[in-house]
């Protein structure tokens, strides 16, 4: 492939991501408009608010990328895992002691746990 060709292609690309966060940029503030009415499972939106967070924190690293300071985006991927990972945590911990099922992973996870307890 061709310089120009990848140049052409990179720039389509670009487009058709702009283009799409345009689209959805519009329909979240439709969407907006309905939850204001108060008529959705509590559960569904508790996933799609941590959806809505994922991608606006991505939105945000890729800002900074563009802003040409490769270490910022490094320590921003590192802080955003450990955020991710704090969530998980407290759901495994009121959810684990719920469960009246036998739970299968248990024992890595807590192996898991002790080693980064270790670098912590």
């Amino acid at each position: 492939m061709t310089d120009a060709a990848l140049q052409e292609a990179n720039e389509a690309f670009g487009r058709q991501v702009s283009g799409q966060v345009a689209r959805v940029t519009g329909e979240l503030n439709r969407l907006d408009a309905l939850l204001k009415a108060g008529q959705v499972d509590a559960r569904v939106l508790s996933e799609f608010r941590q959806a809505v967070d994922r991608v606006r924190t991505s939105g945000w690293q890729v800002q900074v990328w563009l802003g040409g300071d490769p270490k910022a985006v490094a320590a921003m991927l590192l802080e955003e895992r450990i955020r991710v990972a704090t969530r998980l945590v407290q759901q495994l911990a009121s959810e684990i002691p719920a469960s009246d099922h036998e739970l299968a992973g248990l024992s890595p996870l807590k192996d898991g746990l002790q080693k980064l307890e270790q670098v912590l």
